[in-house]
């Protein structure tokens, strides 16, 4: 019999030790890496519109509450389109998640497709380009003189980033950057050729916390077309690409409009009654290249350094309607996006630095136009002596009424 040197019986012990850590620093790795497979979907935040869609395969069976939570941790990289939206909602389990989706969709709308999204038909040579812009020319001419007197149902749902909360541990104060529903309203818009666009505001509203100051997508029908037609087309708009909208393809152009040529107004909503500026701004105009019609539009404003607002971003799209039997292209969804803070007025006094003025909140409004009805007025004449008039003379006269009038009647 052999007898082995202590040491060397020491070191094969060692050696055999070794292996043994080896092996289980190798599962201990890969049980790490099971752990983060197991994490929440959206533990990195920025995923693409195709990692969106995967992900929302494997949380529909959720919880409403749940997916919601999932959902709120979304920042996209890419636009998520409204036909896809549409798709995703029907996905998802309950109201909660949906509008969750709808706040992660809205943040992505000044983006760009993704590339799987963008057919690979040819760019059209410049004549043709000008061409389509011409026909854009003459549809914004023509447009608001022969729309007809309508109303519509303006839904809009809110959302927000913060409040400040305050810790119960360390009571200090924190900014959520989350965006979360804030508030809902229903309220019928009309337009009327003579008198532009007006809003009733005795809808309904819901609110689910202080929303702060108003923000909202004014003169969608009109004023932001007049803008578009002295700016936008004045800016000589360069092609961008092609997109695939719900009746076609759609002619997609890029605009950059320069402060001093520009229109766009940046209102002040803070209370200070200070000036509203007027900002440089960009974005795209898409278009039915065949009647010139605008089927989307962003106006993306550049304000000037410093100030009160960081971020004025507004989204329209349009599509047809059919108003009295005959289609007309209307409003049917417009976003706005804005990141302001209240001015300080005493800064220019006493030179505050930054850091005491309130943070920036980033407010999103998501609005849906539907229930378009033309105005019709309807006279009845009831012979004297009815059961209508009771037959007392002093009876006011009937008044015209809109035809299908809804729940709150449009003010005129």
């Amino acid at each position: 019999m052999r007898v082995r040197p202590a040491s060397n019986s020491v070191a094969a012990r060692k050696s055999v030790a070794a292996k043994k850590g080896e092996v289980v620093k190798r599962r201990l790795t890969l049980l790490s890496m099971g752990i983060g497979l197991a994490l929440p979907l959206f533990a990195t935040e920025a995923v693409t519109v195709n990692e969106l869609e995967t992900a929302v395969v494997k949380i529909h069976r959720e919880s409403d509450a749940e997916a919601a939570k999932r959902l709120s941790e979304v920042n996209l990289t890419e636009r998520l389109s409204t036909a896809r939206l549409v798709r995703l909602k029907a996905e998802l389990p309950g109201e909660k998640s949906r509008q969750a989706l709808d706040a992660v969709a809205d943040a992505s709308a000044f983006l760009s497709l993704p590339s799987s999204d963008i057919p690979l038909t040819a760019a059209p040579d410049r004549a043709a380009q000008d061409a389509i812009l011409l026909r854009t020319g003459e549809y914004l001419a023509k447009t608001i003189p022969k729309l007809p007197d309508f109303f519509a149902t303006k839904e809009t749902t809110q959302f927000s980033d913060g409040p400040l909360t305050t810790s119960r541990i360390t009571g200090k104060e924190s900014w959520n950057p989350k965006l979360q529903l804030v508030g809902k309203s229903t309220v019928i818009v009309s337009f009327a050729a003579a008198k532009g666009e007006l809003e009733n505001q005795s809808g309904e509203t819901t609110s689910a916390a202080a929303s702060g100051k108003k923000l909202a997508v004014e003169g969608v029908f009109g004023p932001i077309l007049a803008v578009v037609r002295k700016d936008v087309l004045g800016s000589n708009p360069a092609w961008s690409h092609w997109e695939l909208g719900p009746s076609g393809p759609m002619a997609v152009f890029r605009y950059q409009v320069a402060e001093e040529k520009s229109h766009y107004v940046l209102q002040d909503s803070s209370g200070e009654g200070l000036p509203s500026p007027v900002a440089a701004y960009h974005g795209e105009i898409a278009v039915d290249p065949g009647t010139g019609a605008i089927l989307r539009l962003t106006l993306l404003a550049e304000p000037r350094p410093n100030g009160p607002v960081a971020l004025a971003d507004i989204l329209v799209e349009y599509g047809s309607v059919e108003l009295g039997g005959k289609p007309y292209i209307c409003p049917l969804r417009s976003v706005a996006l804005s990141k302001a803070r209240s001015v300080n007025t005493l800064e220019g006094l006493y030179v505050y630095p930054l850091s005491v003025q309130s943070p920036f909140k980033l407010e999103v409004n998501d609005v849906e136009f539907s229930q378009y009805h033309l105005f019709r007025s309807e006279v009845r004449l009831l012979p004297e002596g009815s059961p209508r008039t009771g037959g007392d003379s002093n009876s006011p006269a009937p008044t015209a009424q809109p035809a299908a009038a809804p729940a709150v009647p449009p003010t005129r």
